[in-house]
């Protein structure tokens, strides 16, 4: 006599039944035939079948009549799916129900799997933790990208062999329709990426209910851009620095907190450890420009702090570093130094704190500053140092990434918290 657990082919079958009046069962399907009985082995413990696709079975007697074992499993599970429909409809419309409000608060990356779900959901087992729904549903995104891969490569390829341009415009239009819904799920797992990233930036700078302390403007730092690295470092999907500025997102270089004298795209004997420093290099260049395009210091401050003095103005501060990058050389990518006035390329600061009274005084003797209308930051030029900054409050950091962001959150129903 040779078992299967059933449960290994059918996942709904995970766990105990029920059947329509509520009471548990145990479900024992026993497969009898002449057939079998013909193909027995002398120890009556297996049959002699071609193995199909189980590799475990013993090796087969092939015969011209020979039935593969994987083709009797399949039959069977076929009848018991008849057997059970009524059974296994409803475990997975509950499934369904789960794995639709998974999908729709927690992740809409999967929406376009929706319309196909009834294709693999009774792989999914009923029983699944949220860890295994997400897994089944990456695996399943996984495949798809793979096969529409496979499937553009042959379109690519039979384009020099088109009989019937109809038939091929046809299936060409079919293709992008699905790539591009997986493109869709990008933007979506992107678009989530940014909402949870402005919960923990809110949670950031919120005082801590426990003791009454605002966290360390590291834990700021290290949300929008792990600090000690450089861009050389670290993936894009870890940069959130659209949340200061999206223009940010498009750099040559970013470094996070690491010395000037360290930095490879970059010649200092500089110690100065900017938050962040960002530069950008123009694609192309006529005579006598100069090849940065921009240099950008990013300052962070402790939220809440409220100590500034005229020594501890962030501004001259950030205008000090700017000062030694001016001072430093630059690279292009063969590690050359490239020729530049420092003082000519355009330099950019922004201050990312609370303006607390103390930081406002201070910033009342600024060149050139001006509050910004909505009175939650300070932004101007300061021309003897050639340098445009902004001093940004970490509320109008937050409410205007928000905004920045709300309509993609709105088409995806993620609106609310998490």
């Amino acid at each position: 006599m040779v078992s299967d657990n059933l449960q290994d082919h059918i996942p709904n079958l995970t766990g105990r039944l029920f059947d329509a009046s509520g009471q548990s069962f145990v479900y024992l399907g026993v497969v009898q035939s002449p057939y079998l009985t013909q193909r027995v082995n002398n120890a009556r413990t297996d049959f002699d079948l071609g193995p199909g696709e189980d590799a475990e079975a013993e090796e087969p007697t092939l015969l011209a009549d020979e039935i593969e074992r994987a083709e009797i499993r399949s039959a069977c599970l076929e009848y018991i799916n008849r057997d059970l429909s009524d059974i296994l409809q409803g475990l997975n419309a509950a499934k369904e129900e789960r794995i639709l409000k998974y999908v729709h608060e927690e992740a809409p990356q999967y929406k376009i799997l929706m319309k196909y779900r009834h294709e693999f959901i009774d792989q999914i087992s009923p029983m699944a933790t949220k860890n295994e729904i997400e897994a089944a549903l990456h695996g399943e995104l996984f495949q798809r990208e793979q096969r529409l891969k496979l499937e553009g490569s042959r379109i690519i390829k039979d384009a020099d062999k088109i009989d019937d341009a109809d038939a091929y415009e046809s299936r060409f239009s079919e293709f992008m329709d699905k790539y591009n819904e997986l493109g869709v799920s990008a933007l979506a797992q992107y678009v989530a990426h940014r909402k949870i990233i402005l919960d923990f930036l809110e949670r950031a700078i919120s005082r801590n209910p426990k003791d009454g302390q605002y966290p360390l403007e590291k834990v700021v730092h290290s949300l929008i851009f792990p600090m000690r690295e450089t861009s050389d470092d670290v993936p894009y999907s870890q940069q959130n620095l659209w949340i200061i500025d999206e223009r940010l997102t498009y750099h040559s270089f970013i470094s996070s907190d690491k010395p000037l004298a360290a930095l490879t795209p970059f010649e200092s004997k500089s110690q100065k450890r900017p938050d962040l420093f960002i530069f950008d290099r123009k694609i192309a260049f006529a005579e006598g420009e100069q090849p940065i395009a921009s240099i950008i210091v990013v300052e962070f401050k402790r939220p809440q702090r409220d100590d500034y003095g005229p020594n501890e103005n962030p501004l001259t501060q950030a205008f000090e570093m700017i000062n030694e990058i001016r001072a430093g050389r630059f690279k292009d990518a063969r590690g050359r130094p490239i020729s530049v006035a420092g003082d000519k390329i355009p330099a950019v600061c922004y201050i990312v704190c609370d303006l607390t009274p103390s930081l406002e005084r201070v910033l009342l003797d600024m060149d050139g500053a001006e509050k910004m209308p909505d009175n939650q930051g300070y932004y101007g030029y300061h021309r003897r140092r050639s340098v445009y900054y902004e001093v940004i409050d970490y509320n109008k950091l937050l409410r205007d990434a928000k905004k920045r962001n709300r309509i993609f959150f709105d088409k995806l129903n993620i609106l609310g918290s998490r």
